[in-house]
């Protein structure tokens, strides 16, 4: 059976013992210490160990001179660490850790923060205990002092204090601090794969591409067959939109290791990015053949299929995602545009409101469930959420945006008015809310907010930013010129309105604003939408990011 030794040599350690030649009387503790002596030697378990450790204890308690004091501290201090290391490689030297590992880690701190009331100089044991602190559930300043006392005592080893300084990095909260740590361990040793890939990694988080890219391509040098790197570094080029080196990457990711499903995730990505449908679908199925419950594929396809309005396919997805993840909430935020899509927005309005529950002031998720708020005919609940919005941040112009179409909805055309012009003094050049506000100019019932010739000038500008593509643009310059007289304009831009309206939705309502132009008459338009009742939520669930 494997015996561990001292990180003193054995020699140099037994030529200090027997160079001390004591009396009975000045070593009582001679007797404990020649015990600890001999159960080191034959050592075999953690129980050898942790026997060792307290005979030298005792030893130092009873009584010995300077020099076997020393050599009974080194020998305490020594396997004490050995039983921390022994203890630790179930958590970091197995694959998965041990299940008992919160456990084992904690009589793993015991034995080292018991070696250091011993010796309060062991750089080796400071380290130990930071990786052990940097877990889940450590304590993280804990973690932090140890790797600062690791760092200090590293002295002239360089291998040693560079990977002191990527542990700190790792426990500091600081981005500054941590690129400082990792660029000092990266400089001071570099051979040290593991820094090039942590501060790598960061440069990913971070999106700084190029950096990232650097790094992942340096480690590739010292070890071209690293799968991770292959694929950290074909992540980097597809940010930087080099797809080609991107695949060739990516590419080497997969003839390492084919049944890794991340590989074909990752090439699927940079398919879409060239506008390869067919290839990324090929590799998001490969992915979910190899791993049907592999999230970030089954999260891709959905969104592809939502995509292309296969609502059905994407419902698919999400339902298995959910099934795998329940509450997962990219999945419910895709499982909420779907029905969105659908017109189920009672069903999308559900998700939303679950979502905020989870983070009630997300901004995003506060403007959709507005947005749906409206579509389903609820304008006034949807005013509401934009009340809020707006008297917690004044500026935010596109929560007075969705107020002003609310606004709208609900015959408040003055009110509207005002939310636009507020809204194009921040966003001059937003198309949606220069046709909006030329809209209600032109045919608003009340003369008094009526303005022709300023809904023209409005609505040509939003004409101009969407090239003159946009068909209800169009028919708001048309409803312009109308409310001048100038109906020939008026019927010339609504017919192209119609013709750029084939097969939408709205056609009927644009030909009816062609046919009243032609009989000389303006388009006028006040909604009163009637609110529908609020949507009963069902109870129970729980969300997770």
């Amino acid at each position: 059976m494997l015996r561990y030794t001292l990180t003193v040599p054995l020699a140099a350690v037994f030529a200090l013992f027997l160079l001390a030649s004591p009396s009975r009387a000045e070593n009582e503790g001679q007797d404990d210490l020649d015990k600890a002596t001999d159960k080191k030697v034959a050592a075999e378990s953690l129980a050898d160990l942790e026997e060792v450790a307290t005979l030298c204890e005792s030893a130092l308690k009873k009584g010995l001179d300077e020099a076997n004091a020393a050599f009974a501290r080194q020998l305490l201090t020594a396997s004490l660490y050995e039983h921390a290391t022994r203890l630790s490689s179930a958590i970091f030297d197995r694959e998965p850790p041990s299940p008992q590992w919160p456990a084992i880690r904690q009589y793993a701190l015991r034995s080292l923060e018991r070696s250091l009331k011993f010796d309060e100089k062991q750089g080796n044991v400071y380290y130990l205990i930071a990786r052990l602190q940097a877990l889940p559930g450590g304590d993280r300043d804990k973690g932090l002092k140890a790797a600062n006392q690791a760092v200090r005592l590293a002295g002239d080893d360089n291998e040693q204090l560079s990977k002191s300084l990527v542990l700190r990095g790792n426990l500091t909260d600081d981005a500054d601090r941590q690129l400082a740590d990792y660029n000092q361990a990266v400089l001071i040793d570099p051979t040290n794969t593991e820094a090039l890939r942590i501060r790598g990694s960061f440069h990913l988080v971070r999106e700084d591409y190029d950096k990232a890219a650097d790094d992942f391509a340096k480690l590739l040098e010292s070890d071209a067959s690293n799968v991770n790197a292959h694929h950290a570094l074909a992540e980097a080029l597809t940010n930087l939109e080099k797809y080609d080196e991107a695949l060739k990457h990516v590419n080497k990711g997969i003839e390492a290791d084919p049944k890794n499903p991340l590989g074909y995730t990752l090439r699927a990505r940079v398919h879409l990015m060239k506008e390869d449908a067919k290839a990324a679908l090929e590799d998001l199925d490969k992915a979910l053949q190899i791993d049907p419950r592999d999230m970030q594929a089954l999260l891709m396809r959905a969104r592809y299929h939502f995509t292309q309005d296969d609502m059905a396919k994407a419902k698919d997805d999400v339902n298995q995602l959910l099934t795998v993840r329940p509450g997962l909430v990219q999945g419910i935020l895709l499982r909420s545009a779907i029905s969105a899509q659908e017109d189920r927005y009672d069903d999308a309005i559900t998700d939303l409101r679950g979502l905020l529950r989870l983070d009630p002031d997300n901004v995003g998720w506060r403007l959709q469930l507005a947005a749906y708020y409206v579509a389903s005919d609820r304008p006034r609940r949807a005013i509401d959420v934009y009340n809020e919005m707006i008297d917690e941040d004044p500026e935010n112009w596109m929560a007075m945006r969705g107020r002003g179409d609310a606004l709208l909805a609900v015959g408040k055309q003055a009110e509207a008015i005002e939310d636009f012009e507020r809204v194009l003094k921040a966003e001059p050049d937003n198309s949606g809310t220069l046709n909006n506000l030329a809209w209600v100019l032109a045919t608003s019932p009340d003369e008094k907010l009526r303005d022709g010739q300023r809904s023209i000038e409005l609505a040509k500008k939003a004409c101009e930013l969407t090239e003159y593509k946009a068909a209800h643009i169009l028919s708001t310059l048309a409803s312009g010129y109308a409310e001048t007289g100038d109906f020939e304009n008026a019927k010339k831009w609504s017919k192209k309105a119609v013709e750029l309206g084939e097969g939408s939705d709205v056609r009927e309502q644009l030909e009816k604003e062609l046919e009243s132009y032609k009989q000389g008459k303006p388009w006028r338009e006040l909604q009163e939408t009637e609110e529908k009742p609020d949507v009963t939520e069902p109870s129970g669930g729980s969300l997770q990011l």
